[in-house]
């Protein structure tokens, strides 16, 4: 298998020439096309020869009977990996960028909706934010009133800003007295803890507390796992599907229809883009790489963005002949300046 993914010079040459051809036309590029249209110094016969040693290694195939071939999951990635240049964002698009998301003032989700929408245009893609992994931040304080007699509001911060409200019932013969004690201790004690381990571990954390055995601290105890659980709160905001209908892979909208469907299930989309490791600063899945059926056709560039101490994921669906080295700079650029805005 190793001597299949070795190319010598002249199959590099042809198999960038064919996925570039390729990602400009959404047509099977020939041998004649090549030697007509490229900078390359080969016949077309040479070109179909070398066309005949990548189809044996699996880079690229016949979609049909025509002479043309298109990249398979595997041309692309050995393009992407050891072929292709980053190209340079412009000025222009840097700003609009800048000035889409910087100039939000209001709560995360407009910032986020609005950070969708401009890489939405920006790229002709379909454009997704998942909002930060919570359980991973930091326990910075919680505030807790009452609300009547039987009730009680717990507003609880991460380092990262981020606000949670939760609402307790309560016997109504609690002291306000052992409320704001309660509170005092529970912040010192919790101050800097990772919520996923406060929830986990709470029983053990305040086990030594003296305040460990009162009625309001065994509600606590009872409750820790829904009043911790960060877990759920993710959101996805997603835009730009009417670009997907423009791409000729596309026009299927049998097609199309179940990609989106896909992309509207909440636990599909946290586990495609966000549950995996990043191994460099964006993330690239190609084709059958998404290991999901129904996008064997699609790719997903994604990059992490840091609110504080927490990460979220921002990236785009396309198809796979998206313009790699043009979209990822535009994807790590979105991430970046959507990091040092908030």
């Amino acid at each position: 298998m190793q001597d299949k993914m070795n190319l010598s010079d002249r199959e590099k040459l042809v198999l960038y020439d064919i996925i570039k051809n390729f990602i400009l036309t959404a047509n099977p590029v020939g041998s004649n096309f090549l030697a007509n249209n490229s900078h390359l110094s080969f016949s077309p016969a040479t070109i179909r020869n070398i066309m005949v040693e990548l189809e044996a290694k699996g880079f690229i195939y016949h979609p049909h009977t025509s002479a043309g071939r298109i990249p398979t999951t595997v041309g692309y990635r050995i393009f992407v990996n050891q072929m292709m240049k980053k190209a340079r964002l412009t000025t222009q698009e840097k700003e609009k960028i800048q000035e889409a998301i910087t100039s939000i003032s209001g709560d995360y989700e407009t910032v986020f909706r609005e950070s969708t929408r401009i890489l939405a245009l920006l790229s002709q893609q379909l454009s997704i934010i998942i909002s930060p992994q919570l359980a991973d931040g930091e326990y910075n304080r919680m505030d807790i009133n009452r609300l009547g007699n039987n009730r009680l509001m717990l507003i609880i911060s991460i380092k990262s800003g981020i606000v949670k409200t939760i609402i307790l019932d309560i016997k109504s013969d609690i002291p306000d007295k052992q409320i704001h004690l309660l509170q005092k201790l529970l912040n010192e004690r919790l101050h800097g803890l990772k919520l996923k381990e406060i929830r986990s571990k709470f029983k053990k954390i305040i086990e030594d507390l003296p305040e460990k055995d009162s009625p309001l601290m065994h509600l606590f105890i009872e409750t820790a796992d829904r009043i911790f659980n960060f877990s759920e709160d993710n959101s996805i905001f997603f835009t730009g599907t009417h670009n997907m209908l423009r791409q000729p892979e596309f026009t299927n909208h049998k097609e199309l229809s179940s990609v989106v469907e896909i992309l509207e299930d909440k636990n599909i989309i946290i586990h495609l883009l966000d549950q995996r490791d990043f191994l460099d600063d964006v993330n690239i899945y190609i084709g059958e790489e998404i290991e999901e059926e129904k996008m064997k056709n699609c790719s997903i560039i994604a990059a992490r963005y840091k609110i504080g101490e927490v990460q979220g994921t921002i990236g785009i669906v396309g198809p796979t002949r998206m313009d790699y080295s043009h979209l990822i700079p535009l994807v790590e650029f979105t991430a970046f300046t959507l990091s040092d805005s908030i």
